[in-house]
């Protein structure tokens, strides 16, 4: 009787889960005990399976990709397992072959790990869980696969106290042959028996009535009966422990991660299998006709190193080429990376101070030439320029300046003062751009400002008015003024005098222009004179203007007004002073 195992999964409360994943946790330790059977295999297989669905429910989108793909693999090798011995599930773990043991046995205890994280990290979100669960997947595809490999044409089946060894081909020839053997054996008895050919001595007849029981009853049992089918087989041999022996010799590629290579990334690949050495050697392995060397190799596992293979993008071969066998093929995948661009690099190449060594207070320029020798493009950075250490600095802001690309900047400054100073540029000054090269932003040169040649100013003195405050003389007064800016004279008025009176103002229009160097001053000198002398009969003295004004404050540029000092008489006299340099 065929015996079915259950697969359909159904959900339980968390509580339930974690006390099922406990109790499930601790059957491997007592394995003499409780997994006796191929049915307890299977069992424990589907507690896994149900157990593996739930914790899908909970976990996060990366790990139930992985809770998945460990599902699909546990789930494809126990229905083998259950369609495989499904007419021997009672036949115990000691009694099968050492090799199946140890893959059902290895299963099992990987069956073990699972659980216990599904215990301990029951939404499985630490990486150490993940990875638990990861290899679990690769561990028991790779043993499944090795475990169906010595199924697929033979099948190991175990008795209380024997092995048998049962070819499944074999099996079902012998039950067609049988078959046939049987109909036609029945149908002679038959014949025999209405045509009345069978012979007439009763002894005779009787031994072939018992012939015939014994024929029907051979091919029955050989038809319906799997143990005596296992019986004649192993009993006359035909070859099939060492068929066996072969099949399972065979090495087979399972699996090889990665199966993409980034050429000049990748360092090493794995390729996952079953008795890769054969005789316990490895194999020469080449990808794409090139020879690459093995790091490590045992019967599960080939660690290829491929830090050095070249090719061209593309689908391409490995070969593990063993001595006296075929070589196995496999295809896997070359890839060329993507050049990652390296982040953009701004740098000063170029500074050039026009002139090199400039004069006092006449204007220099600094020409910036600003490159972004890195591979994407910058945006939006300010470039400063100092003159010199004490200066704030100037700045200017580049919107873009693409990969490769270069741009130059111009500044403007007049140095004050004479003598040796480090200008300095810097390009991304607030560090607005990621650069690969933080180091290669500043520029600097020496500057020697040299002294400037005296500045020479037309110096223009415009006397506009006077204000009288007391014109020195009883009733009207008769004004005349002298005037003397650095040497130059005038007179007001011209020829005679001009009538004034007290509180009265009266306009001038006297105008002098000088040509004067930095270092020489500027001397204005006004004397007032009340030309009727009154009860004297004499001039009387108005009084005296007398200024002097430094180039060192441009000759104090602008409107002046300044009374005299006042002797006899006394005045305002008002003027204006404007400076042109001309160097």
């Amino acid at each position: 009787m065929r015996t079915q195992i259950d697969f359909t999964l159904k959900p339980r409360k968390l509580v339930l889960l974690l006390l099922v994943v406990a109790q499930l946790a601790v059957l491997t330790p007592t394995r003499a005990g409780i997994l006796q059977t191929i049915g307890d295999f299977l069992s424990l297989g589907a507690n896994t399976v149900r157990e593996i669905q739930e914790a899908i429910l909970l976990a996060g989108d990366e790990t139930r990709v992985i809770l998945e793909q460990l599902e699909g693999e546990l789930t494809s090798m126990l229905e083998t397992l259950e369609q495989t011995y499904q007419d021997n599930l009672n036949v115990t773990l000691d009694s099968l072959d050492a090799a199946t043991r140890a893959k059902l046995l290895e299963i099992e205890t990987i069956m073990g790990r699972v659980n216990e994280q599904l215990q301990e990290d029951i939404r499985l979100i630490s990486d150490e869980a993940k990875a638990v669960i990861r290899d679990a997947g690769l561990e028991i595809r790779r043993t499944t696969a090795e475990l169906e490999e010595s199924l697929q044409n033979v099948i190991i089946v175990g008795g209380e106290t024997v092995l048998f060894v049962l070819d499944r081909a074999v099996s079902n020839a012998i039950i067609i042959f049988s078959l046939v053997l049987l109909g036609v054996g029945v149908l002679i008895f038959v014949f025999l028996l209405f045509t009345r050919r069978l012979p007439a001595n009763q002894t005779a007849r009787v031994f072939s009535f018992v012939l015939m029981v014994g024929y029907i009853a051979l091919f029955g049992a050989l038809v319906l009966i799997p143990p005596v089918r296992v019986f004649v087989m192993t009993t006359t041999g035909i070859g099939l422990q060492q068929r066996l022996e072969t099949i399972t010799a065979q090495p087979r590629v399972l699996a090889i991660l990665p199966d993409t290579v980034l050429l000049g990334q990748t360092s090493e690949i794995e390729v996952w299998g079953s008795k890769l050495r054969v005789d316990g050697e490895p194999p020469q392995a080449k990808i794409a006709d090139q020879v690459v060397t093995l790091n490590a190799a045992s019967d599960d596992i080939l660690a290829l190193n491929v830090a050095n293979l070249t090719g061209s993008s593309g689908s391409t071969n490995l070969v593990l080429e063993y001595p006296e066998r075929d070589p196995l093929t496999e295809v896997i995948r070359l890839v060329q990376p993507t050049p990652v661009p390296d982040p953009a690099d701004l740098t000063i190449t170029n500074l050039v101070i026009t002139p090199s060594s400039p004069v006092q207070r006449a204007n220099a320029q600094a020409s910036l030439t600003i490159r972004n020798q890195g591979g994407v493009e910058a945006r939006n950075f300010i470039v400063r320029w100092r003159p010199l250490a004490t200066h704030p600095g100037l700045t200017q802001t580049v919107a873009r300046l693409g990969a490769g690309q270069s741009t130059t900047l111009t500044f403007n400054h007049a140095y004050i003062d004479v003598g040796r100073f480090d200008s300095v540029a810097t390009v991304d000054t607030i560090n607005n751009v990621a650069e690969s090269n933080e180091g290669n932003n500043d520029r600097s040169r020496s500057v020697t400002v040299q002294q400037a040649p005296p500045r020479r100013a037309r110096v223009r003195v415009d006397f506009s008015r006077i204000t009288i405050h007391d014109d020195a003389e009883t009733g009207a007064g008769e004004l005349i003024l002298n005037f003397n800016v650095n040497g130059q004279t005038a007179r007001f008025p011209t020829t005679g005098t001009r009538s004034m009176n007290a509180g009265s103002e009266i306009n001038i229009g006297r105008v002098f222009d000088l040509t004067l160097e930095e270092g020489q001053d500027l001397v204005v000198f006004v004397n007032g004179i009340e030309e009727d002398g009154g009860l004297t009969g004499g001039d009387d003295d108005m009084g005296f203007v007398r200024r002097t004004y430094t180039s060192s404050q441009q000759w104090s540029r602008g409107n002046h007004s300044e009374r005299s000092n006042c002797p006899d008489g006394c005045y305002t006299i008002h003027y204006n002073i404007e400076v042109t340099f001309l160097n």
